[in-house]
Protein backbone atom coordinates (compact mmCIF):
# COMPACT_ATOMS: atom_id res chain seq x y z
CA UNK A 1 0.00 0.00 0.00
CA UNK A 2 2.69 2.52 0.52
CA UNK A 3 4.68 1.58 -2.39
CA UNK A 4 1.64 2.53 -4.50
CA UNK A 5 1.20 5.43 -2.70
CA UNK A 6 4.53 6.85 -3.14
CA UNK A 7 4.29 5.75 -7.09
CA UNK A 8 1.42 7.95 -7.22
CA UNK A 9 3.44 11.13 -6.15
CA UNK A 10 5.25 10.51 -8.52
CA UNK A 11 8.24 10.04 -6.60
CA UNK A 12 11.94 9.23 -8.39
CA UNK A 13 14.91 7.98 -6.54
CA UNK A 14 17.90 8.84 -8.76
CA UNK A 15 21.13 8.48 -6.91
CA UNK A 16 21.35 7.18 -3.51
CA UNK A 17 23.82 5.93 -1.25
CA UNK A 18 22.95 4.71 2.85
CA UNK A 19 26.07 4.67 5.01
CA UNK A 20 26.15 3.21 8.34
CA UNK A 21 27.68 5.56 11.01
CA UNK A 22 29.65 3.88 13.73
CA UNK A 23 30.43 5.73 16.72
CA UNK A 24 31.59 2.65 18.80
CA UNK A 25 34.25 2.01 16.38
CA UNK A 26 34.32 5.45 15.15
CA UNK A 27 34.16 4.26 11.39
CA UNK A 28 31.23 4.19 8.47
CA UNK A 29 30.84 1.92 6.14
CA UNK A 30 28.69 1.68 2.63
CA UNK A 31 26.03 -0.32 2.54
CA UNK A 32 24.38 -1.06 -0.91
CA UNK A 33 21.15 -0.01 -2.64
CA UNK A 34 18.93 -2.80 -2.20
CA UNK A 35 16.82 -4.13 -4.51
CA UNK A 36 13.64 -3.09 -5.02
CA UNK A 37 11.64 -6.43 -4.13
CA UNK A 38 13.28 -6.11 -0.31
CA UNK A 39 11.77 -5.13 2.56
CA UNK A 40 14.75 -2.43 3.30
CA UNK A 41 14.15 -0.75 -0.14
CA UNK A 42 10.36 -0.10 0.68
CA UNK A 43 12.08 1.14 3.71
CA UNK A 44 14.68 3.39 2.04
CA UNK A 45 12.29 4.87 0.05
CA UNK A 46 9.61 5.09 2.65
CA UNK A 47 12.42 7.35 4.51
CA UNK A 48 12.95 8.95 1.54
CA UNK A 49 9.47 10.07 1.03
CA UNK A 50 8.77 10.90 4.74
CA UNK A 51 11.41 13.48 4.41
CA UNK A 52 10.35 15.01 0.74
CA UNK A 53 6.52 15.62 2.18
CA UNK A 54 7.40 16.40 6.16
CA UNK A 55 5.76 19.49 7.31
CA UNK A 56 6.61 21.68 10.74
CA UNK A 57 10.78 22.14 9.13
CA UNK A 58 13.02 25.37 9.36
CA UNK A 59 14.24 27.23 6.61
CA UNK A 60 18.21 27.59 6.29
CA UNK A 61 20.50 29.56 4.01
CA UNK A 62 23.83 28.38 2.95
CA UNK A 63 26.58 29.73 4.65
CA UNK A 64 28.76 29.19 1.26
CA UNK A 65 28.73 26.92 -1.85
CA UNK A 66 32.10 25.83 -0.79
CA UNK A 67 31.47 24.33 2.57
CA UNK A 68 32.33 20.91 2.72
CA UNK A 69 28.89 18.93 2.18
CA UNK A 70 27.07 21.81 -0.17
CA UNK A 71 30.87 21.81 -2.45
CA UNK A 72 29.87 17.56 -2.62
CA UNK A 73 26.29 17.81 -3.46
CA UNK A 74 26.79 20.49 -6.61
CA UNK A 75 30.35 18.05 -7.42
CA UNK A 76 27.85 15.40 -7.80
CA UNK A 77 25.10 16.82 -9.18
CA UNK A 78 27.39 18.45 -12.16
CA UNK A 79 28.88 14.55 -12.61
CA UNK A 80 25.97 12.49 -14.37
CA UNK A 81 28.31 9.12 -13.10
CA UNK A 82 29.56 10.34 -9.88
CA UNK A 83 27.75 8.77 -6.50
CA UNK A 84 27.79 10.39 -3.05
CA UNK A 85 30.88 8.57 -1.30
CA UNK A 86 32.20 8.77 2.22
CA UNK A 87 33.43 12.70 2.60
CA UNK A 88 29.94 13.36 4.08
CA UNK A 89 29.01 10.84 6.57
CA UNK A 90 33.13 10.81 7.61
CA UNK A 91 32.15 14.53 8.50
CA UNK A 92 29.00 13.53 9.99
CA UNK A 93 30.91 11.22 12.25
CA UNK A 94 33.55 14.03 13.13
CA UNK A 95 31.34 15.92 14.25
CA UNK A 96 28.98 13.36 16.18
CA UNK A 97 32.31 12.23 18.03
CA UNK A 98 32.87 15.93 19.22
CA UNK A 99 29.37 16.43 20.65
CA UNK A 100 29.46 12.70 21.80
CA UNK A 101 32.60 13.72 23.99
CA UNK A 102 31.29 16.76 25.48
CA UNK A 103 27.34 15.35 26.54
CA UNK A 104 29.50 12.39 28.02
CA UNK A 105 29.74 13.80 31.03
CA UNK A 106 26.13 14.40 31.40
CA UNK A 107 24.93 10.68 31.18
CA UNK A 108 23.68 11.02 27.28
CA UNK A 109 25.11 10.14 23.88
CA UNK A 110 24.07 10.09 20.29
CA UNK A 111 22.44 6.96 18.89
CA UNK A 112 24.20 5.30 15.62
CA UNK A 113 22.45 5.10 12.67
CA UNK A 114 22.22 5.31 9.08
CA UNK A 115 22.69 8.13 7.16
CA UNK A 116 20.64 8.21 3.76
CA UNK A 117 21.47 10.64 0.88
CA UNK A 118 19.74 10.73 -2.20
CA UNK A 119 18.84 13.01 -5.31
CA UNK A 120 15.44 12.26 -6.03
CA UNK A 121 12.61 14.20 -8.16
CA UNK A 122 9.82 14.80 -6.26
CA UNK A 123 6.35 15.96 -8.10
CA UNK A 124 8.05 17.54 -10.36
CA UNK A 125 10.71 19.63 -7.87
CA UNK A 126 14.40 18.17 -7.99
CA UNK A 127 16.08 17.64 -4.15
CA UNK A 128 18.93 16.59 -2.78
CA UNK A 129 17.94 14.81 0.91
CA UNK A 130 20.17 13.96 3.84
CA UNK A 131 18.42 12.19 6.65
CA UNK A 132 19.41 10.66 9.78
CA UNK A 133 17.59 7.17 11.26
CA UNK A 134 19.14 6.26 14.42
CA UNK A 135 19.73 3.24 15.73
CA UNK A 136 16.80 1.69 18.27
CA UNK A 137 17.35 -1.05 21.27
CA UNK A 138 14.55 -3.68 21.71
CA UNK A 139 14.11 -6.87 22.79
CA UNK A 140 13.24 -9.98 20.17
CA UNK A 141 9.95 -11.30 21.02
CA UNK A 142 11.31 -14.65 19.88
CA UNK A 143 14.60 -15.04 21.80
CA UNK A 144 13.48 -12.37 24.48
CA UNK A 145 17.54 -10.96 23.89
CA UNK A 146 18.50 -7.12 23.38
CA UNK A 147 18.72 -6.34 20.00
CA UNK A 148 19.12 -3.22 17.90
CA UNK A 149 17.67 -1.88 14.50
CA UNK A 150 15.94 1.03 12.71
CA UNK A 151 12.20 1.94 13.72
CA UNK A 152 9.02 1.72 10.71
CA UNK A 153 7.54 4.61 12.86
CA UNK A 154 8.98 7.61 13.84
CA UNK A 155 11.83 6.78 12.15
CA UNK A 156 13.62 9.83 10.54
CA UNK A 157 15.44 11.95 13.22
CA UNK A 158 17.02 14.65 11.06
CA UNK A 159 17.10 15.26 8.11
CA UNK A 160 17.89 18.11 5.53
CA UNK A 161 16.13 18.97 1.94
CA UNK A 162 18.29 21.23 -0.39
CA UNK A 163 15.62 22.24 -3.34
CA UNK A 164 16.90 22.80 -6.83
CA UNK A 165 16.01 24.73 -9.56
CA UNK A 166 15.94 23.90 -13.04
CA UNK A 167 19.70 24.63 -13.13
CA UNK A 168 20.94 22.19 -10.16
CA UNK A 169 21.12 25.12 -8.32
CA UNK A 170 20.30 25.05 -4.45
CA UNK A 171 17.70 27.75 -3.66
CA UNK A 172 15.67 26.68 -0.72
CA UNK A 173 17.32 24.52 2.39
CA UNK A 174 14.80 22.99 5.43
CA UNK A 175 16.44 21.36 7.73
CA UNK A 176 13.91 18.93 10.58
CA UNK A 177 14.98 17.39 13.74
CA UNK A 178 12.46 14.99 15.53
CA UNK A 179 13.33 16.31 18.89
CA UNK A 180 11.69 19.28 20.71
CA UNK A 181 14.96 21.24 21.07
CA UNK A 182 17.20 20.92 17.62
CA UNK A 183 20.33 19.74 17.63
CA UNK A 184 22.69 22.54 17.26
CA UNK A 185 25.44 20.89 15.71
CA UNK A 186 23.79 19.35 12.88
CA UNK A 187 22.94 22.57 11.12
CA UNK A 188 25.28 24.48 12.03
CA UNK A 189 28.70 22.05 12.73
CA UNK A 190 27.67 19.16 10.27
CA UNK A 191 25.74 21.28 7.59
CA UNK A 192 27.48 24.34 7.83
CA UNK A 193 24.11 26.79 7.57
CA UNK A 194 22.93 29.59 9.03
CA UNK A 195 19.14 30.20 10.24
CA UNK A 196 17.22 32.20 7.29
CA UNK A 197 15.02 34.14 10.25
CA UNK A 198 16.00 33.83 14.15
CA UNK A 199 13.60 33.22 16.91
CA UNK A 200 13.15 36.86 17.58
CA UNK A 201 11.82 37.66 13.95
CA UNK A 202 9.71 34.20 13.98
CA UNK A 203 8.07 35.19 16.92
CA UNK A 204 7.27 38.61 15.97
CA UNK A 205 6.14 37.89 12.55
CA UNK A 206 4.36 34.44 13.29
CA UNK A 207 2.16 36.37 16.14
CA UNK A 208 1.30 39.28 14.41
CA UNK A 209 0.56 37.62 11.12
CA UNK A 210 -1.51 35.20 13.11
CA UNK A 211 -3.52 37.95 14.55
CA UNK A 212 -4.02 40.67 11.06
CA UNK A 213 -4.12 38.18 8.68
CA UNK A 214 -6.32 35.42 10.74
CA UNK A 215 -7.82 37.09 14.04
CA UNK A 216 -8.73 40.24 12.85
CA UNK A 217 -10.94 38.96 10.10
CA UNK A 218 -13.21 37.10 12.90
CA UNK A 219 -14.02 40.73 15.05
CA UNK A 220 -16.22 42.16 12.72
CA UNK A 221 -18.94 38.67 12.52
CA UNK A 222 -18.42 37.50 15.95
CA UNK A 223 -16.64 39.71 18.54
CA UNK A 224 -16.85 36.97 21.46
CA UNK A 225 -14.95 34.77 19.18
CA UNK A 226 -12.23 36.95 18.83
CA UNK A 227 -12.01 38.14 22.36
CA UNK A 228 -11.51 33.65 22.59
CA UNK A 229 -9.59 32.98 19.70
CA UNK A 230 -6.55 35.96 20.51
CA UNK A 231 -6.86 35.12 24.04
CA UNK A 232 -5.65 31.92 23.52
CA UNK A 233 -3.26 32.78 20.80
CA UNK A 234 -1.57 35.39 23.31
CA UNK A 235 -1.83 32.39 26.32
CA UNK A 236 0.34 30.48 23.65
CA UNK A 237 2.93 32.60 22.40
CA UNK A 238 3.39 33.75 26.32
CA UNK A 239 3.56 30.25 27.64
CA UNK A 240 4.95 27.31 25.10
CA UNK A 241 9.03 27.51 24.91
CA UNK A 242 8.39 26.23 21.14
CA UNK A 243 6.03 27.06 18.15
CA UNK A 244 4.74 24.34 15.50
CA UNK A 245 2.21 25.32 13.52
CA UNK A 246 0.77 22.34 14.08
CA UNK A 247 0.86 22.44 18.19
CA UNK A 248 -0.38 25.82 17.79
CA UNK A 249 -3.14 24.91 16.01
CA UNK A 250 -4.25 22.08 18.27
CA UNK A 251 -3.97 24.03 21.21
CA UNK A 252 -6.03 27.17 20.32
CA UNK A 253 -8.46 25.14 17.39
CA UNK A 254 -9.11 21.81 17.69
CA UNK A 255 -11.50 21.68 20.44
CA UNK A 256 -12.88 25.17 19.89
CA UNK A 257 -16.57 25.63 20.18
CA UNK A 258 -17.32 29.11 18.73
CA UNK A 259 -19.91 31.13 19.99
CA UNK A 260 -20.87 31.87 16.42
CA UNK A 261 -20.44 28.48 14.79
CA UNK A 262 -22.79 30.44 11.75
CA UNK A 263 -19.97 33.20 10.87
CA UNK A 264 -16.58 31.18 12.35
CA UNK A 265 -15.91 28.25 10.48
CA UNK A 266 -12.98 27.10 12.45
CA UNK A 267 -11.29 24.34 9.73
CA UNK A 268 -11.42 27.12 7.50
CA UNK A 269 -9.53 29.12 9.91
CA UNK A 270 -6.87 26.14 10.25
CA UNK A 271 -6.85 26.22 6.86
CA UNK A 272 -5.76 30.06 6.64
CA UNK A 273 -2.98 29.38 9.33
CA UNK A 274 -0.92 26.73 8.05
CA UNK A 275 -0.74 28.73 4.80
CA UNK A 276 0.79 31.43 6.54
CA UNK A 277 4.41 30.56 7.20
CA UNK A 278 4.87 30.18 3.59
CA UNK A 279 2.87 33.04 2.26
CA UNK A 280 4.42 35.44 4.95
CA UNK A 281 7.92 34.41 5.84
CA UNK A 282 8.52 32.59 8.54
CA UNK A 283 9.00 29.63 10.10
CA UNK A 284 6.67 26.70 10.96
CA UNK A 285 8.64 25.57 14.00
CA UNK A 286 10.61 27.73 16.49
CA UNK A 287 11.92 28.42 20.18
CA UNK A 288 9.50 31.02 21.46
CA UNK A 289 10.55 34.34 22.49
CA UNK A 290 7.86 35.87 24.71
CA UNK A 291 9.52 38.70 25.82
CA UNK A 292 8.92 39.76 22.04
CA UNK A 293 4.73 39.36 22.48
CA UNK A 294 3.67 43.33 23.56
CA UNK A 295 0.21 42.86 22.30
CA UNK A 296 -2.40 42.83 25.33
CA UNK A 297 -5.94 42.44 25.19
CA UNK A 298 -8.23 45.39 25.37
CA UNK A 299 -11.30 44.88 24.13
CA UNK A 300 -14.01 47.13 24.61
CA UNK A 301 -17.91 44.87 24.60
CA UNK A 302 -20.72 47.87 24.66
CA UNK A 303 -23.34 46.53 27.40
CA UNK A 304 -25.62 49.51 26.97
CA UNK A 305 -26.02 53.36 26.41
CA UNK A 306 -23.93 53.94 29.78
CA UNK A 307 -21.80 50.94 30.28
CA UNK A 308 -19.28 49.40 28.72
CA UNK A 309 -16.82 46.62 29.93
CA UNK A 310 -13.48 46.48 28.99
CA UNK A 311 -11.36 43.06 28.67
CA UNK A 312 -7.64 43.94 29.62
CA UNK A 313 -4.38 42.02 28.93
CA UNK A 314 -4.75 37.68 29.26
CA UNK A 315 -7.68 36.52 31.19
CA UNK A 316 -9.49 33.31 31.99
CA UNK A 317 -12.89 34.82 30.36
CA UNK A 318 -14.29 31.14 30.31
CA UNK A 319 -13.88 31.16 34.44
CA UNK A 320 -14.43 35.25 34.89
CA UNK A 321 -17.65 35.90 32.88
CA UNK A 322 -20.87 34.01 32.46
CA UNK A 323 -23.74 34.83 30.15
CA UNK A 324 -27.17 34.20 31.60
CA UNK A 325 -31.25 34.14 30.67
CA UNK A 326 -33.72 34.75 33.82
CA UNK A 327 -37.10 34.94 32.98
CA UNK A 328 -36.34 35.82 29.29
CA UNK A 329 -33.72 38.40 29.96
CA UNK A 330 -30.02 38.46 29.06
CA UNK A 331 -27.51 39.25 31.56
CA UNK A 332 -23.54 38.44 32.29
CA UNK A 333 -22.10 37.57 35.46
CA UNK A 334 -18.66 39.02 36.28
CA UNK A 335 -16.29 36.91 39.51
CA UNK A 336 -14.84 39.55 40.88
CA UNK A 337 -13.97 39.93 44.82
CA UNK A 338 -13.16 44.23 44.34
CA UNK A 339 -16.66 44.87 42.24
CA UNK A 340 -18.53 43.02 44.72
CA UNK A 341 -17.26 44.59 47.32
CA UNK A 342 -17.72 48.06 45.35
CA UNK A 343 -21.34 47.88 44.32
CA UNK A 344 -21.72 45.87 47.56
CA UNK A 345 -20.92 49.09 49.34
CA UNK A 346 -23.13 51.28 47.24
CA UNK A 347 -26.44 49.22 47.45
CA UNK A 348 -25.65 49.94 51.16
Amino acid sequence: MEERHLEERQLELIKTSIFKIDLTQSKISSTEMPDVTTDFYTYIRGCVSEVSKANGGRKFKLRSNNTEVVATIYSVLKDAGAVFDGIIPSRLLREELNVQEKIARMNREINEGLLIISTIEDLGVKKVLLCKVEDLEYIDKINFTLNSGYPIKRRIFRSAQFILDDEGTIVDTIVHDLNSKGATYWWDDFLELDQLWDDVYNTKTAFNIIDTKVLSKIKIDSPADYTYLRNSAIRYFRTSQEFTIEKFIENCFENYEPVRPDKVNVENIKIKIKELPEKFSFDERFDLKPSEITAKIKYSVKLNEDIDLVIKDEINIEQTIFPEIHHKLKYIRIRSDAGYDAFNKTQK
